[in-house]
């Protein structure tokens, strides 16, 4: 499956502690999302007009407008911003399909480049107009290995007036990847690099906010998560059967849930661990399944460290082991069964604040989104 990562640099313009350039990345099942806003001017005027100009176009497209209405719709409503005082940004958008096809809208900002076989080319649009404004529209498809860059003028206008007429442009940017940039460097410095060309190209200065996005194609990292049993039991064999199809590591979570995986397996489970030291929950083992623990108890640990630093996670007990796999994984199947589990309503639940599995699960994942992993759900 491909993964599609981020890097972002950005510096903001000489003399202003808030940067005028804003981005948002999302990625859902049905493909990645990701929205550079270059607002007009600099500073929290500037801030303020990216981010209003961003949140808008991904609001349309969660409501299931394409990308290019919700690009042409936001760049008319531009055109009252050259005779109003109302927030104006340029912006870039790029929407990736799961096999890595995309296509990418530009207003007012630089042509994207793509690196594909060793080699960085600036992307030829399709200019057209939108209400009184123009557009730019390119399209290609990301290979394991290559990369789509997204960035502010700030990048492309770096060397005006210090004997760059126009500044560097899109094509600039490209020479220095191809002339720089070798094979087996990590990609994940490269927006930093360019960001340092651009401050030595402008007088060792940045003379306009300057950002960079580096999107990345690879194997994604899998991991998937089974928990309760499903709302029928009919449904137990095609539910671990559909769970063993998956690709990567695996975990099961729950006692009933262990359960029926081992039935459906025909496999022993193995304790390894009573848990009876503080704070040390009980794990089991069965053979093929990377790790498999109790549940309700394990999600809520799970949710109250997830957002601790993963150096602090030392993997001495099943909870932070859970939270290694979910920090190290891109992506993340639940796969999660419907069935209720009354003894989870008992008063002794409430008293040492363990939520239900749907709420606990519900904050992980959004935790997960937040940490930029695409979480898949399927429901049983």
């Amino acid at each position: 499956m491909k993964f599609f990562d981020d890097y972002l640099g950005q510096k903001n313009k000489k003399n202003h502690a808030i940067c005028g350039d804003y981005c948002i990345c999302e990625r859902t099942p049905q493909g990645t999302i990701y929205i550079v806003c270059d607002g007009i001017g600099s500073g929290v005027y500037a801030n303020i007009s990216a981010i209003n100009c961003a949140s808008r176009i991904l609001e349309m497209y969660q409501n299931g407008m394409s990308i290019r209405t919700a690009s042409e719709m936001v760049a008319a409503g531009m055109h009252r911003a050259r005779k109003e005082d109302i927030p104006f940004s340029a912006f870039s958008v790029a929407v990736i399909l799961p096999d890595g096809e995309f296509t990418a809208y530009s207003y007012e900002a630089p042509s994207p480049i793509i690196m594909q076989d060793e080699q960085a080319t600036v992307l030829s649009p399709r200019f057209y107009t939108a209400g009184f404004e123009i557009i730019a529209e390119v399209y290609g498809l990301l290979h394991f290995g290559d990369s789509l860059l997204l960035f502010s003028d700030g990048v492309s206008q770096a060397g005006l007036g210090h004997g760059y007429g126009n500044g560097i442009g899109s094509e600039g940017v490209s020479d220095f990847i191809n002339r720089n940039y070798k094979p087996n460097e990590s990609v994940k410095e490269l927006p930093d690099r360019i960001l340092e060309m651009c401050k030595s190209m402008s007088g060792d200065n940045f003379e306009d906010d300057t950002t960079l996005a580096l999107i990345h194609c690879r194997e994604a990292e899998e991991l998937t998560l089974l928990t309760g049993p499903p709302s029928r039991q009919a449904l137990d064999s095609v539910y671990v059967a559909d769970f063993m199809e998956m690709p990567g590591r695996k975990i099961v979570t729950g006692s009933t849930t262990t359960d029926i995986v081992a039935r459906e397996l025909q496999k022993e489970v193995e304790t390894l661990s009573l848990g009876k030291a503080f704070g040390q929950l009980p794990e089991y083992h069965i053979d093929g399944i990377d790790l498999v623990t109790e549940g309700a108890i394990t999600l809520n640990q799970v949710n109250n460290i997830m957002d601790e630093p993963v150096e602090q996670l030392s993997g001495n007990s099943v909870v932070e082991r859970y939270c290694c796999m979910l920090h190290e994984a891109d992506v993340i199947h639940i796969m999660v069964g419907k069935a209720a589990n009354t003894a989870h309503e008992d008063l002794i639940f409430k008293k040492i604040g363990v939520h239900l599995r749907k709420a606990t699960l519900e904050q992980i994942i959004a935790k997960l989104k937040r940490k930029g992993k695409l979480v898949i759900e399927r429901y049983y």
